[in-house]
């Protein structure tokens, strides 16, 4: 089964494919400003419906991909300002790198941040040093507040289904729910397989930083744009 997490944020939104195969895990992770001919996937999101784009997604990168979960990036930080923040209006997160976004600056280590300072820390950029690690900030964000919200058994699954279908956009029904979850408590500490899609070293960046995502070799990926 393979679900597509939509991390939305208009025309920056990331795409995640979370691959589930006999309780092999893998996360395929997708940059918005891949182009299919002449509109980036972030814009053809914007312009379609969520169905015609899964079908354009599966046909472009070889993928057959019918289920699909969208989380608001507005809606994520809400949640952070409600259940995540402490006393001080800050939460701690374990910075990987020393790096700027979007008019913030973040330094490697642990770090208290305060809400204007997550929003661009898990907003879509490809970094000074060229890499899309936004892709693992932005995991690791969603992960925290799992923790903070959600115990990893599948009664909770069925307890929170009505809620998930209420405040996220998605067409999975329980059954589907419970098989994602049934395979990510079987993996149990193992780490999962993450593929970024363009990979690093594949592709050419355009401008000064914020750079924008320039040709792409796609014979250097693992995940390939097949048709556009």
């Amino acid at each position: 089964m393979k679900v597509l997490f939509v991390f939305e944020d208009g025309k920056q939104s990331s795409f995640f494919v979370y691959d589930l195969k006999d309780q092999h895990n893998t996360l395929i992770r997708v940059a918005p400003e891949i182009k299919l001919k002449q509109l980036s996937l972030g814009e053809l999101y914007q312009q379609v419906s969520i169905e015609k784009f899964l079908a354009y997604f599966s046909l472009a990168f070889g993928l057959d991909v019918k289920k699909y979960l969208i989380l608001r990036k507005a809606d994520s930080l809400k949640a952070i300002k409600e259940a995540g923040l402490a006393a001080d209006g800050r939460m701690e997160v374990a910075v990987a790198k020393d790096f700027s976004a979007h008019g913030q600056t973040f330094h490697a280590g642990m770090q208290r941040l305060d809400l204007a300072e997550l929003d661009a820390y898990i907003t879509y950029q490809i970094d000074p040093d060229g890499k899309l690690d936004v892709f693992e900030r932005q995991e690791d964000i969603i992960r925290l507040m799992k923790r903070k919200t959600v115990r990893p058994k599948l009664s909770t699954i069925t307890k929170n289904y009505s809620t998930v279908k209420e405040y996220s956009g998605n067409n999975l029904n329980l059954k589907d729910m419970l098989k994602m979850g049934t395979g990510y408590l079987a993996k149990g500490n193992a780490r999962m397989e993450k593929i970024n899609v363009p990979q690093a070293g594949s592709y050419q960046l355009i401008g000064d930083f914020p750079y924008r995502l320039g040709s792409i070799d796609w014979q250097k990926n693992t995940i390939r744009l097949t048709i556009d």
